[in-house]
């Protein structure tokens, strides 16, 4: 009977952490295991966000600026870069944000002067975080 009821027990656990892993964490673990977000880990660090100009990279970037980051915004559109500095400016008065473009394809050399430019943005400050969100396809 004891067997039973450990076993019954057991399945219901397994099944309870189941559905918690598929709805509430949407099947990654680390987002339990690691906790909310901490302001501390990024506020006054640069970070610099590729693929910035719309979807996940836009979305990072105001989270990022809802955490006290500075920003550097990279995507090939200029105009959409601006829409978001000024979405992320308008919910985060205090936030630092700059608009870098970018293309990936347009060569090493190129990219080379890219990445100079956004480590002298924030008064020489460099880069603390960078991620790396934009599609690059080759031809």
């Amino acid at each position: 009977m004891f067997l039973a009821l450990l076993v019954a027990g057991l399945t219901g656990a397994g099944a309870f952490l189941l559905f918690k892993f598929a709805t509430v964490v949407d099947g990654d673990v680390t987002l339990v295991t690691r906790g909310p977000p901490r302001r501390e880990r990024v506020e006054g660090k640069v970070v610099w966000i590729t693929g910035a100009s719309r979807g996940i990279g836009e979305v990072l970037a105001m989270q990022f600026a809802s955490l006290g980051a500075k920003l550097i915004l990279s995507a090939r559109n200029r105009d959409e870069l601006e829409r978001v500095k000024q979405n992320i400016v308008s919910k985060n008065p205090d936030c630092r944000v700059e608009v870098l473009p970018m293309d990936l394809s347009c060569g090493e050399e190129s990219l080379k002067d890219v990445v100079h430019a956004a480590e002298s943005l924030f008064s020489n400050a460099g880069i603390d975080y960078m991620i790396h969100n934009a599609a690059f396809e080759r031809p």
